[in-house]
């Protein structure tokens, strides 16, 4: 059973509703956490074999110590995989380093990767690289037949590939609307509109929103336009688990 559940789902900005963009995702024995901000202590309780760090942004990366700080006192011993791209090499460690984590008296081991491919549990993961920084990337994980692909931050266009096609879920960032898809590419994002035409190009089965601006008005803005597009287009349900292949997202 390949599931996921929204710790998060905003951008930069959070509010009442959301905190930033986080994602736990797991299948049989396996689980792993994307990105390190909110809801550490829904990872505690999972045990996660690894947490993916997508790109270096405050948003995804802040709450990087914290979590490895309260593994550690709720008693792990076995290692910790941490996966991201090489170019942040010098900030994850710099976070360790900082807080002084690894000389923590029975600390667990951390082990640092950038390899991208992997397995966990009944998941195999493969991350790639996406287009919003020089060290962004998404994820797409299969399990027993079924198939999740995130995104994380990215431009419109270029990253989905063949191995992609036809998801379960798609799981894609918009960041606004389409009359700001300009100001967007420049900063290295895409709208729902964009999200939506990626989901019908690939052929996913259901689309869901992330990384949104805050306020209840701005995501249901968003909605109704990628919906426009692509109709089985979803916000995200913050805490509750999906499992993928139910029909909702």
């Amino acid at each position: 059973m390949l599931e996921y559940v929204f710790l998060g789902s905003n951008g930069s900005l959070q509010d009442e509703q959301s905190g930033n963009t986080s994602l736990l995702i797991r299948s049989g024995k396996g689980s792993i956490l994307v990105d390190a901000s909110v809801g550490m202590s829904v990872a505690v309780l999972a045990d996660i074999d690894a947490l993916f760090l997508t790109h270096e942004h405050i948003d995804h990366v802040y709450g990087l110590p914290s979590l490895v700080h309260q593994l550690w006192l709720s008693g792990r011993t076995r290692p910790l995989e941490i996966v991201f791209h090489e170019g942040m090499d010098g900030l994850v460690n710099g976070f360790l380093n900082l807080f002084m984590l690894r000389e923590k008296k029975g600390m667990f081991p951390l082990v640092l990767k950038h390899s991208a491919y992997h397995l966990f549990g009944d998941m195999a993961i493969t991350s790639f690289k996406t287009d919003h920084t020089d060290s962004s990337i998404g994820l797409m994980v299969e399990s027993r037949g079924k198939k999740l692909v995130y995104t994380s931050d990215t431009r419109p266009g270029g990253v989905l590939s063949e191995s992609m096609m036809h998801p379960d879920v798609l799981i894609h960032e918009a960041s606004g609307l389409s009359k700001n898809e300009e100001l967007l590419v420049r900063k290295g994002h895409s709208s729902g509109r964009d999200a939506a035409l990626a989901a019908k190009e690939i052929g996913a089965s259901i689309l869901v929103l992330c990384h949104l601006p805050p306020t209840y008005e701005a995501k249901e803005d968003i909605l109704k336009e990628a919906s426009e597009v692509f109709g089985k287009t979803h916000l995200p349900k913050v805490g509750q688990i999906m499992e993928i292949g139910e029909n909702n997202g």
